[in-house]
């Protein structure tokens, strides 16, 4: 009987520590890169990252077949300005929030595809802030702090994604 005590008793401290470490570990992983990423280049500025390999780890796991951009930001003192322009190719930005869920996104593909050639600018503001303050496309962040990460099409000729990550800007107004 006593064996079957054990077995329970793992069981249900296993289904309850499931919970903490499931909230807990994104959380981890985002604060490491919020933290190093704005040590390196800052915050509310954006960061051009190389070609990814067997070796880079910038991005958790990157695609070879992606070229990246981040801005990690911060809008305790106010709204951050990201604009890019959109390539033909493959191209998208998303915002994440701490914890790592995907709150926006705004791509070149299916319904989107209209923004090919155009430049996108957006404004982020922060969960306080009233979007109609703000002119054009605004996207409403709902924690303070995040990472935006640009994706192009790194495939084949990559001049054209390249030079979109390299003319895209993570400003304040």
């Amino acid at each position: 009987m006593s064996w079957l005590r054990w077995t329970a008793a793992i069981l249900i401290i296993g289904w309850l520590g499931h919970y903490p470490l499931a909230i807990l570990v994104p959380r981890l992983v985002m604060e490491g890169l919020y933290y190093k990423a704005g040590e390196l280049t800052g915050y509310n500025q954006l960061n051009v990252n190389l070609r990814p390999d067997e070796t880079s780890r910038s991005v958790v796991r990157p695609s070879p077949d992606l070229l990246y951009a981040s801005c990690v930001y911060n809008l305790g003192q106010g709204p951050v300005v990201i604009s890019a322009p959109v390539p033909e190719r493959y191209w998208s930005m998303q915002f994440y929030q701490m914890n790592t869920n995907n709150f926006a996104s705004i791509s070149n593909q299916r319904e989107q595809r209209f923004r090919v050639g155009t430049d996108v600018k957006v404004t982020l503001v922060g969960p306080d802030a009233n979007p109609a303050e703000y002119q054009g496309e605004v996207i409403q962040s709902p924690t303070t702090r995040g990472v935006m990460l640009l994706r192009a099409s790194g495939i084949g000729d990559d001049s054209q994604a390249q030079a979109a990550l390299e003319n895209s800007r993570c400003t304040t107004p």
